[in-house]
């Protein structure tokens, strides 16, 4: 999983520039100066403040407090003290008082830019970020060269999403302090936030070569490496934060999830959970060891760790949609839809195509004449698994309007799913009505196994392309095997595995008397030019391969004899038309296709061949290729 926000504020917290401990410059005391507290006379203001400066000096807090507190008890007054005791005070916690106090210290003296920067650093930590910032910048209007005023505000305006504001200050702080290794660490922070990746190693590389011994940079470069898909360089980058600082819990947190990408799962467990042993009450931990146990089909403990982050934090996002993942593979639908709606808000949100200017609804009311905007969102697969609720909603007398990816809109007007589709662009123009996510229409329904509203295929080519791929295709030995082996190569990061070498295929041309036809696109169609049984695939391939248009694509599935697929969006399309399609899934699929069915309520024309071990493709096909051969449908059915 990503970073979360708070373990984003962990990191922020440990690289913001220090205050020191006596944020001004004491006078040599010669003297040995011995002050009772408790006596009855009245020492002299400068005996009281001598003996405050010299034990905060030597480091003798409680004594030092003693001093300020009786010095502020007889009356006197002088800002140093006011500052001085401000930092104590906000170092044993006491944020309020320590406030109070830096604020009577800029009182008396209100060009003391050390005392403007000392507030700053204590509103930050209450969570007052626009009055930090405004300290923050007095106290560089005062001393332009208060470089850790700059780095400082830098953090505080990245919390506050202005990035390039931040990008400016702490460039300036460097400006200030080349060689200080925290403000490049900053910098580094709010670049990888600008996305601005190779730029953001370079500045964490530069923290390291300052201090080679600072464990957070080294946590950081592994997390910026780990978004470069460098994960081997990452994995070594967060080890090396961990031996610095072996009881660093966020650094096995991320190289749990760094192991996860590298498909180490049993690894990544062992990291996360000694990130828990570390820090109980790390929410991301538990979140974190969820995902993995899921991937690793422990379902009821990955659930047990979920409900745990949600204990911890009962607004974290990332865990109410994990759950929801978890909930919908065991089919359970009401609850899982439900907490699915926590895609928007999660790390990562899914984002609709479109941002309509509309109120967008949260249940639907299906009251009719009531003016609706459906906008699509997440995969082309996706999509084409939802838009079948869409004519069902116009019959239940919704005047419904319908924004897709516009390379299904031919699919979509041919299917009669919707005339006159709207582009994510005009989606934004829409004036009148209320607007909902496509894949939230599921969960107001009430879609389940038990209720799967819509079962009858519902997309469809049209008949001119229909007739010409099968006079195309009337001339291929038969049967024909429509084959699609890998997805979206951005997709792989979250749903990896679900893809298939080409040549796994290999089995199935033996003892099977049949001619293959890809339906790759794309990505992972290059594998047909070196596969070793490429003369098996249906003459006019070159010509399909051209073809990129969805309705075409549509009529070429129409006039194949099966489908046979991994995970992708030309399942979904088959599934939609009712074509025969053998679906082939990872042993921990997307929550759509559940985890122990050979049928899919979503698309009853669909079988399902699950992996029974990870991995593990050609055991798969072992069966996929004894199915063909006892699979007395695949006939010549379209001559």
């Amino acid at each position: 999983m990503e970073q979360s926000d708070k373990k984003d504020q962990e990191k922020k917290k440990i690289t913001e520039a220090k205050t020191f401990s006596v944020p001004f410059t004491l006078g040599e005391n010669k003297e040995n100066i011995t002050i009772t507290t408790n006596t009855s006379s009245n020492p002299s203001k400068e005996k009281i403040i001598n003996q405050a400066f010299k034990f905060h000096s030597q480091g003798n807090i409680l004594e030092a407090v003693k001093y300020y507190q009786l010095f502020i008890n007889q009356g006197f007054t002088d800002h140093r003290v006011f500052s001085n005791y401000g930092i104590i005070l906000n170092n044993l916690g006491k944020s309020k008082d320590a406030e109070v106090s830096t604020r009577k210290a800029i009182e008396l003296n209100p060009g003391d830019a050390e005392a403007h920067y000392n507030l700053g650093i204590i509103l930050k930590g209450i969570g007052k970020l626009q009055d930090a910032v405004l300290s923050y910048r007095k106290a560089i209007e005062l001393n332009p060269a208060l470089a850790d005023a700059h780095s400082n505000l830098a953090n505080i305006l990245k919390d506050l999403g202005k990035l390039n504001e931040a990008e400016v200050a702490v460039r300036k702080a460097i400006e200030l302090k080349p060689d200080d290794a925290n403000a490049h660490l900053n910098l580094g922070g709010i670049l990888k936030d600008l996305e601005k990746l190779k730029d953001a190693e370079s500045s964490t590389r530069k923290a390291i070569e300052l201090n080679p011994n600072f464990a957070e940079a080294h946590l950081n470069l592994g997390s910026i490496l780990k978004d470069l898909s460098i994960l081997n360089d990452a994995e070594v980058s967060t080890r090396k934060a961990i031996e610095l600082n072996p009881d660093f819990a966020e650094a096995y947190l991320n190289l749990g999830g760094i192991l996860k990408d590298l498909d180490k799962l049993k690894d990544a467990e062992s990291s996360t959970r000694k990130a828990i042993e570390l820090n109980p009450a790390l929410a991301d931990a538990h979140s974190n060891l969820g995902n993995i146990l899921k991937d690793l089909g422990k379902l009821n403990e990955a659930e047990v760790a979920i409900r745990k982050t949600i204990k911890l934090q009962s607004d974290h996002a990332d865990a109410y949609f994990m759950l929801s993942l978890i909930e919908l593979l065991k089919e359970n639908y009401q609850s899982g839809l439900e907490n699915y709606e926590f895609r928007f808000t999660k790390n990562g949100a899914a984002i609709p195509h479109g941002v309509p200017k509309l109120k967008r609804i949260n249940r639907i009311k299906l009251k009719k004449a009531d003016k609706l905007l459906v906008v699509s969102e997440q995969g082309l697969g996706d999509t084409l698994q939802h838009m079948r609720y869409i004519p069902y909603l116009r019959n239940q007398g919704l005047e419904i309007s319908f924004s897709a990816q516009t390379k299904l809109h031919s699919l979509i007007q041919a299917s009669d799913i919707d005339q006159n589709p709207l582009t994510p662009k005009q989606s934004t123009l829409v004036s009148e009505g209320e607007w909902i996510p496509l894949l939230s229409l599921a969960r107001d329904l009430e879609v389940s196994p038990e209720n799967p509203i819509v079962t009858q295929p519902y997309i469809c080519s049209t008949e001119e392309l229909n007739k010409k791929w099968k006079n195309i295709l009337s001339k291929e030995k038969r049967p024909i095997i429509g084959i699609n082996w890998q997805g979206n190569l951005g997709t792989e990061k979250t749903y990896q595995g679900r893809s298939i070498p080409l040549e796994k295929f290999s089995i199935l041309k033996d003892n099977n008397e049949i001619t293959f036809l890809s339906l790759q696109k794309g990505f992972g169609s290059e594998q047909l030019n070196s596969c070793s049984f490429k003369n098996k695939f249906v003459d006019c391939q070159p010509q399909i391969d051209r073809t990129w248009d969805f309705l075409e694509n549509a009529a070429i599935i129409e006039n194949c004899d099966l489908i046979i697929s991994c995970d992708t969006s030309i399942a979904h399309l088959a599934g939609g038309m009712g074509s025969k399609v053998w679906l082939l899934l990872k042993d921990i699929p997307f929550w759509t296709w559940g985890l122990e069915r050979e049928d899919t309520f979503w698309y009853p024309s669909m079988k399902l061949f699950r992996q029974k071990e990870r991995h593990n493709w050609n055991e798969v096909m072992e069966r996929v290729s004894i199915a063909l051969r006892s699979f007395e449908d695949v006939e010549p059915n379209l001559i």
